[in-house]
């Protein structure tokens, strides 16, 4: 019998144990070369839980046996990133790959790229972001809208790639690991483990899951961690948000940096080079496509200096330095059963082929958009036709041609109807435009779809009010206009199918909640022609609420809003026609009268730069994402562009055209020194 050993022996076991059990994951999950027998893992890990039974209180999350140890959530918290997941500029042409960076060389003025490009695997998952405080895993949310996502802490933990504490690389030099790494990366399912699951699904008369992109993403947002953990999902990282510590030159050295702290990346199918490099690289992947373990639809080419990156800086939805160059879409061949058409939330008459089932890449399609009577009458496509439909950018089905060899005796070419087909109001031709428009603003259609895009989760966002309950609120007559949300009541729609006292009190709790939401969202939410998210935050950035936009419209007219950068004349002209029409007016009197109140962000009183806006410009020797955060701090506002709202542009080196228009307007400009003694005279 061997001797008891002591405390403090065993607690050195366990720690070595810990060390050991993942390494042993980095080696099998992360490198593929595992280096013990299964048999031998599961000894070292059955030690480890005998130890933890007996010493609960030494557990902590670095542990491998707290991969599975949470216990089911009621719902997923949101989680704000602290910098924006933003999402990529796209195209299918190696010309607009060349267009692009013809782009961003008269972007920078003065300065050539080269072969400073690097290529990478476009992946086909759920885009994460992976949290690690001193070496430590923390936290772990999906991408969201980029702004806000959701908290998959637990479920991230539970994939045994990811690991919970990072490997120190640098401890040598002193540096150690970072004090925070927001690392950004995809969650995926590999094609060999999807289709090992799905022929255990089969095996026990279950559905097979449709695709590994749905089902990676699908089971990190499960409410029970032990479903995820079930599940053989793999994550890849290949950028950064916020970090402390931890400094790298180029997106190659971010990578192999990531690397060797442990998290794993898809280095060896990357490419660096000038574009001729880049464009080959993408090529090569194309041809191995179906070959690689996972699935891509595409490459990711980025500028490769982390400077010449900051420079670029980004725009409103996607970096400047960075753009994704995509697959061809599968095809398939199916019957046009029939053609639909729908009305959305401006009136537009949309033709949607109703087609016989088909899968294309991985997802039966039944639906397909045909997006005009131009694009009908282009394709001369007709019901009963045989056609080919990919899925774009292999997400959303649309008709490529028809096979007119195989068209059958008889079929008429189809036209949109004159009248709409759900409120039989004659349509109206669009005279900028090929649509035609249902001009009836009480078209149940019309009306449904205004609902469906202000209740959604970038606009006001009511929990709990789905399409469903849309239906019958407008099919009832209970809802005529949307400011008859704010007037139902919980019996009126506890009675509802599918609903009952509970449902009816969280529709009526977020109808409340949304009567303060921010001014860029209300503007969002009441779905006016041409104003999208990013026109209604320019718009929100200028007005102190929407009393002052319809004041300055009244007093101003359509020239007070084509003064704002970004507000062209027909964006400004759809505002103006939505706020001064007579039933939008009484709308939105009538919400304003039922407590809706849009919140605009004014700093607090007595911070020092209240009221005052910022603009960078040039290379600077601090990252700007952190110089701009030091203004919000203060109360101060940062401008995407030079305007005579600006008040201060900050100038580091090789300032692009910034700097000449503001000197034009006579804007006041700062060097790097003079905004630090600025703000340390604040």
């Amino acid at each position: 019998m061997s001797p008891k050993k002591g405390p403090d022996a065993v607690r050195a076991e366990y720690e070595d144990l810990k060390a050991q059990i993942l390494d042993h994951d980095h080696r099998y999950y992360v490198l593929d070369d595992p280096i013990i027998s299964d048999k031998a893992y599961d000894d070292l890990m059955a030690r480890l839980l005998e130890i933890e039974v007996a010493h609960p209180d030494w557990i902590d999350a670095t542990s491998p046996s707290q991969r599975v140890g949470a216990t089911p959530l009621d719902v997923l918290e949101p989680y704000r990133h602290r910098t924006a997941m933003l999402s990529l500029q796209n195209t299918y042409s190696a010309s607009m790959v060349q267009e692009w960076r013809t782009q961003l060389e008269n972007y920078l003025e003065t300065e050539t790229l080269g072969s400073d490009f690097t290529c990478e695997p476009k992946l086909d998952g759920l885009a994460v972001e992976v949290i690690y405080e001193k070496g430590i895993l923390v936290r772990g949310a999906t991408r969201g809208d980029g702004k806000v996502g959701e908290d998959v802490t637990e479920n991230i933990r539970t994939i045994r790639s990811v690991p919970l504490r990072l490997k120190d690389t640098d401890a040598d030099a002193g540096e150690g690991v970072p004090e925070l790494l927001e690392v950004r990366g995809e969650v995926i399912i590999g094609r060999a483990a999807f289709e090992q699951l799905n022929r255990q699904r089969l095996a026990r008369g279950e559905e097979p899951f449709a695709n590994p992109r749905n089902l990676a993403a699908g089971s990190l947002k499960q409410l029970d961690p032990k479903i995820t953990a079930s599940r053989p999902l793999d994550v890849y990282f290949y950028g950064l948000g916020q970090t402390k510590g931890f400094a790298c030159a180029t997106q190659e050295e971010v990578l192999a940096k990531l690397s060797a702290m442990g998290l794993k990346t898809l280095a060896h199918y990357k490419a660096v080079g000038d574009l001729d490099v880049v464009l080959a690289h993408y090529a090569e992947l194309l041809d191995q496509r179906e070959s690689i373990p996972f699935e891509v639809d595409g490459v990711v080419i980025k500028v490769n200096r982390a400077k010449l990156c900051e420079r670029l800086g980004v725009r409103s939805k996607s970096p400047r330095w960075a753009i994704a160059f995509k697959f061809p879409a599968r095809q398939e061949t199916t019957r046009l059963a029939e053609i639909q058409v729908q009305v959305g939330r401006t009136g537009t008459l949309t033709p949607v082929a109703i087609l016989d089932p088909v899968r294309v890449g991985g997802v039966e399609i039944s639906r397909a958009t045909l997006h005009n009577q131009e694009e009908i009458e282009r394709l001369d496509v007709r019901v009963g036709d045989t056609i080919v439909v990919e899925r774009a950018g292999d997400v959303i089905p649309h008709v490529v041609k028809v096979i007119k060899e195989l068209r059958p005796a008889g079929a008429e070419p189809f036209e949109l109807p004159g009248r709409c087909p759900v409120c039989d109001t004659e349509v109206v031709a669009d005279p900028d435009e090929v649509a035609k428009r249902c001009p009836n603003r009480a078209c149940p259609a019309v009306l449904k779809a205004r609902l469906r895009h202000f209740v959604q989760r970038t606009a006001a966002d009511i929990e709990g009010m789905g399409e469903k309950l849309i239906e019958q609120l407008v099919d009832k007559g209970q809802v005529k206009r949307l400011a008859d949300l704010y007037t139902l009541e919980q019996e009126t729609l506890a009675d509802l199918e599918r609903m009952g006292t509970k449902s009816a009190q969280n529709v009526l709790a977020g109808l409340e909640r949304a009567k303060t939401l921010p001014l860029n969202r209300f503007l969002f939410a009441l779905g006016i022609r041409h104003v999208g998210e990013t026109a209604a935050e320019t718009l929100a950035a200028h007005f102190a609420g929407i009393e002052e936009i319809r004041r300055k419209i009244d007093e101003a007219g359509q020239e007070e809003l084509e003064a704002i950068k970004a507000i062209g004349a027909k964006m400004a002209e759809s505002l103006v026609a939505f706020l001064i029409d007579p039933e939008e007016a009484a709308n939105l009197d009538a919400m304003l009268a039922a407590g809706v109140k849009p919140a605009t962000v004014i700093p607090a009183e007595g911070e020092p730069l209240a009221g005052k806006s910022f603009l960078f410009t040039g290379s600077l020797s601090t990252p700007r994402k952190v110089v701009e955060a030091r203004v919000k701090a203060e109360g101060g506002r940062i401008l995407s562009s030079v305007s005579k709202n600006l008040d201060y542009l900050v100038v580091g080196e090789k300032p692009g055209s910034k700097l000449k228009k503001a000197q034009t307007l006579e804007i006041a400009v700062l060097s790097e020194e003079e905004f630090e003694r600025l703000m340390q005279g604040l």
